[in-house]
């Protein structure tokens, strides 16, 4: 269980759009049409519409953002693999809310370019599900903290999903680092927990890496678990590879 630090609410419990909003549109009495926002409730984050307008923090925005451009690199070049950030997802499982995860792998698709054009994703109709499945969790309110510890673990357990990755971001204000929980479905398809290795990184096997609180406590750090080479953020990969075409400039 977490810290009870973390479950502070950060956003005032009587503000009607803390979870964001949705728009609907509404005849008047006139006979005129106008477009109005309804508040989103729990239940609406747990299996949410494609145009709701979800609030979210910079700081979860950023890590969804980083986590999402290193697993894409790392899977350019498969044309069977599906990288996914705030995707619907359509399970077709009768009783099942159909979420909307942070980050999602998909592995065994059939046509990637037109997946990453969608607005959903339609596991049914495409055979294929996520085998891993990242959320970073917001600190605004305890109950968000709770629907992603608890009640989308049990979801995704339901569904199947071989790995979890729950992310809880630093918090300054809180004074509290960067933690990483992850679960791995074991026998009679129920979620273990991965347990850290000696650097506090989990391995995850269906995405081959290894993955931890950076040394600034805020970040993540990725490692392929066979090479052991890392996956840098996008700006570092960037200098990374500037630094080596000037190398190979002077060479």
């Amino acid at each position: 269980m977490a810290e009870p630090a973390r479950r502070i609410p950060l956003v005032p419990e009587d503000d009607p759009f803390r979870y964001g909003f949705r728009e609907r549109m509404v005849r008047r009495p006139d006979g005129s049409s106008d477009y109005v926002q309804i508040p989103l409730t729990l239940d609406d984050l747990l299996n949410p519409q494609i145009d709701d307008h979800v609030t979210q923090s910079g700081q979860h925005f950023a890590l969804v953002k980083d986590l999402f451009e290193r697993l894409e690199r790392r899977y350019a070049s498969r044309d069977d693999v599906v990288v996914c950030a705030d995707r619907k997802l359509l399970w077709r499982i009768a009783g099942l809310p159909d979420p909307g995860p942070d980050i999602m792998v998909i592995r065994g698709v059939r046509d990637k370019a037109r997946i990453e054009k969608n607005e959903s994703f339609d596991a049914d109709r495409e055979g294929a599900r996520p085998c891993f499945i990242a959320e970073i969790v917001s600190l605004s309110h305890p109950e968000l903290w709770d629907m992603d510890h608890n009640t989308k673990r049990k979801v995704y357990e339901r569904a199947g999903v071989p790995e979890y990755l729950i992310v809880d971001p630093f918090s300054a204000e809180r004074r509290l680092p960067l933690v990483l929980t992850g679960y791995r479905l074991g026998p009679r398809r129920r979620y273990r927990r991965i347990p850290p290795d000696s650097q506090e990184r989990l391995l995850f096997e269906t995405v081959g890496l290894l993955i931890g609180p950076a040394p600034d406590g805020q970040n993540l750090e990725m490692t392929d678990a066979v090479t052991g080479e890392k996956l840098l953020p996008a700006r570092e990969e960037a200098a990374r590879l500037r630094e080596e075409l000037e190398r190979l400039g002077r060479g």
